[in-house]
Formats: structure tokens, sequence, C-alpha cells
């Protein structure tokens, strides 16, 4: 055999051993991992939508900050009711 080979098959002895290592229940899920950043974005685009209209009504009123704080917490409010419908709905499965 070449040291090319060799080199090779030494390496797929590694890669086997590495897997065997590893079980399926150590790695990161992939639909558990989609359904993490679902949460995540959507806790996320409540919070800016939120945040958006009260900068909106604020420039138009010229109230700074009034409306900011009350439509961040709002947002955040929804996002986080978002957050308990999902974990609500992943229960039932």
């Amino acid at each position: 055999m070449s040291e090319g080979e060799n080199k090779s098959a030494n390496l797929g002895e590694k890669i086997k051993k590495a897997k065997s290592q590893y079980s399926p229940s150590q790695q990161i899920q992939p639909k558990s991992f989609g359904k993490v950043m679902k949460v995540v974005v959507e806790i996320v685009a409540a919070m800016a939508v939120g945040l958006g209209i009260g900068i909106l009504i604020d420039n138009y009123f010229e109230t700074r900050p009034i409306f900011i704080i009350v439509f961040f917490l709002l947002g955040s409010a929804a996002g986080i009711l978002n957050v308990f419908r999902v974990a609500k709905s992943l229960q039932k499965n």
C-alpha cells in the first residue's frame, strides 16, 4: 500500500470511531432547532413591530417617549403570548 492509501484508510477508521462515540440524542435535532428559531423570530418581530408603531405615533404627536414605551410593552406582551401558543401546540404534538 502506498502512503496516501494508508492515510485515507486511517482517516476512515478515525471517522467511524468518532461517529460511534456520538449518539443521536447528543446532536441538535433540526426540527427542534427550527421550532426554537420560530419562537425567537416571533417574539423579536412582535417587539419590533410594537416599537415601530410607538416611534411612528410619537413622531406624529411629538410626545416622545410615551408611545414608544407603551407599544414596546404591548409588542412584548404579544410576543410572549405567541410563545405560549407555540409551546401549547408543541405539547399537543
